[in-house]
């Protein structure tokens, strides 16, 4: 896990400051070395560079003397191969390529049997080389045999371009800038605004798709105006001769698109095959060279991974794991929103070394600004700031790597408004014993029958009805605090906020898996464990054998006998506690909002300030900062929150 920048212009001699910059703003990612690639287009020369934190041997940056068309720059959290072997930027044999690379390919050792038979040598343990030679080998095919989590840009000196692409599902960062002058890209936002000709500009509809709408990362501008983000499952090619960006998608995620009935046959294949599939994928991600432990807030998929790893270690030796599985658990002391007695559970039964974190309202005083510059860009729940905290306490045990469940309800349906779908798919099918079973069935899970009629569920016998994905939280309850002019504005998004799916469980799933949802719950992950130095890895996120099969099974095995996550849960048979497997409640990664907003009022109320008039009617909240903090409700204390960190992230930016 690294941060990785570039620079290119045709035009301006480049100095090496500006990559400089950037790579010293992303250290936190990549502490143990940084390396530099300096390309003179003309002069068809690539000289390797160092820098202050470099381990390998090479001419300072700061005293090249030569002409610089690129850079590329690198910070490396050595995790495979820890020698420096694994420097980079690295090249091919004969120096045509060279690569800057962030992630994981976890199936590296398969491909590297398989490239060492078709004759290529190499001559380190990491996969990085194993992304070159692929590359070599395969060109832009090789993105279909990487099974892991990446972002990274290859130089090819023969087609004098760059080749960069991002994993399907956006585990892995990579945000640019271009122009007619300069590319530029790098791991993380905040690197590229360390470059002296970036503005800082507020993208304003992306702020009102946050603020009002309650939706991030919608488009591929980003929050700030003028630098995107690559989207999950494209690569680019830039011609640097003809100075040509084009970006392309190479995976698209299919689903089974037909209803079928529940078949004990089928089913019984099914559950095996999800039990052994994620057991390997699991697995598969404890390759490493440094410790590695795993998050475990007491949920089913957190529980999974770490029951799956405890139940390996007894019956092999896991090096990256140890004698004691290291296990990370945020606790609070509130009874309605603490998992720490499940997550305790886990433990007892392996003899797991848990370690356990209580955030609260000190702590994220002390830590609020910190954690909003990590994330890049606002959020809407101080749920991130129990991530951030975990990520930190792993970092003190002297763990690099972490396993965590992010993705298990997008992949399995896990959340409670799967359930609406699920039932409409059913009725849509003529299903009614169906139907009535699992009505009778709805004990099982978290959600009572009051909030299932509540929310629609017998508005799906007509015809067609589109089921929203995206939530219109606030619009009725804070829109009055918004800016008229900046409402105005954008008010055409409420009628596009209409969704085209249409009943398909199968088909909310994927939406949530690779359109919106996930890839935002990525970034939170991929920014709080960087910000530790720490590596996460998500298998129900990133692998892609397990994600193919479970989309390839119909939505009828998803949902049963009201339970939700069924393959899942039946697949942990053996491995996880009964108690955990069959928990109806589902509380997630849960935090005292209110109370934390009442304990910091006076302190929040200061980020309120005249800067945001352009956005919020800011008397009127002032005025009403009290009656606001205590006359919250569940559904509009988040969009409290946003306005709150749209605040500190403009201070903090600088914006």
């Amino acid at each position: 896990m690294c941060g990785i920048a570039g620079i290119y212009s045709p035009e301006i001699l480049q100095k090496p400051s500006g990559i400089i910059a950037m790579t010293t703003a992303m250290r936190h990612r990549g502490p143990d070395d940084e390396g530099y690639l300096a390309v003179d287009l003309n002069g068809c020369r690539a000289d390797l560079l160092a820098g202050n934190d470099t381990k390998r041997s090479c001419p300072m940056i700061c005293d090249h003397k030569g002409r610089v068309d690129m850079y590329l720059g690198h910070r490396r959290l050595s995790i495979l191969d820890l020698s420096t072997a694994g420097h980079q930027p690295m090249s091919n044999h004969d120096g045509s390529l060279w690569i800057v690379y962030n992630g994981e390919i976890y199936n590296y050792l398969e491909l590297r049997e398989e490239l060492s038979g078709s004759g290529y040598s190499f001559r380190s343990e990491t996969d990085t080389e194993v992304i070159i030679a692929a590359y070599e080998r395969w060109g832009s095919g090789c993105l279909d045999r990487f099974n892991g989590m990446w972002s990274f840009v290859i130089f090819d000196s023969r087609k004098r371009g760059l080749f960069g692409a991002r994993d399907r599902f956006g585990v892995k960062p990579f945000y640019y800038y271009i122009n007619n002058k300069v590319f530029a890209f790098a791991s993380e936002i905040k690197a590229l605004l360390k470059l002296p000709f970036m503005e800082r500009r507020i993208n304003r509809e992306a702020a009102f798709d946050y603020l009002v709408m309650n939706r991030e990362e919608v488009s591929e501008e980003t929050m700030f105006k003028g630098i995107f983000e690559l989207p999950p499952a494209h690569y680019f090619e830039f011609d640097l001769k003809a100075s040509n960006f084009r970006k392309h998608r190479y995976f698209d995620l299919e689903c089974a698109a037909g209803w079928e009935d529940v078949r004990p046959e089928k089913m019984e294949a099914y559950v095996g095959n999800v039990r052994e599939m994620t057991k390997k994928a699991v697995r598969m991600r404890l390759r490493s060279d440094v410790p590695v432990g795993t998050c475990l807030s007491g949920g089913i998929d957190s529980s999974s991974i770490a029951s799956i790893i405890n139940d390996l270690l007894r019956k092999e030796d896991i090096r990256s794991v140890g004698n004691s599985h290291n296990t990370f658990t945020a606790c609070y002391r509130h009874a309605m929103i603490d998992e720490s007695k499940w997550a305790r559970l886990v433990g007892d039964v392996s003899g797991s070394k848990w370690h356990r974190v209580y955030p609260d309202a000190e702590g994220l005083k002390r830590d609020i600004e910190d954690m909003v510059y990590t994330q890049d860009t606002p959020f809407g729940s101080t749920s991130i700031y129990a991530q951030y905290c975990v990520m930190r306490l792993a970092a003190e045990a002297k763990i690099t790597v972490l396993l965590d469940g992010q993705g298990g309800d997008e992949l399995f349906g896990g959340y409670t408004n799967y359930y609406r779908p699920f039932f409409a798919e059913i009725i849509r099918n003529f299903r009614v014993g169906r139907f009535l079973r699992e009505l009778l069935n709805m004990g099982n899970s978290p959600l009572g029958m009051d909030e299932l009629i509540s929310s629609g569920l017998f508005r799906i016998l007509s015809k067609a009805i589109p089921i929203r994905l995206v939530a219109r939280s606030g619009r009725n309850t804070s829109l009055g605090y918004f800016e008229k002019d900046f409402n105005d504005e954008y008010k055409y998004k409420w009628d596009e906020e209409r969704s085209d799916h249409y009943g398909s469980l199968n088909k909310v799933l994927r939406y949530h898996m690779a359109e919106v949802g996930l890839k935002s719950l990525l970034r939170y992950e991929d920014r709080n464990s960087m910000r530790f130095s720490i590596e996460a890895r998500t298998p129900f996120a990133d692998d892609i054998d397990l994600i193919r099969y479970v989309f390839s099974i119909s939505s009828g095995y998803k949902i049963r006998n009201g339970w939700s996550k069924y393959l899942l849960r039946a697949g942990m048979s053996g491995i996880l506690q009964e108690s955990i497997r069959w928990r109806k409640d589902k509380i997630g990664f849960a935090t005292p909002e209110y109370e934390w907003l009442i304990l910091l009022k006076e302190r929040l109320r200061s980020y309120i300030t005249e800067e945001l008039d352009e956005y919020c009617d800011v008397k009127a909240i002032k005025n009403d900062w009290d009656n606001i903090m205590l006359t919250q409700d569940k559904t509009r204390l988040r969009e409290v929150w946003r306005i709150i960190f749209f605040a500190i992230w403009k201070k903090v930016f600088n914006l």
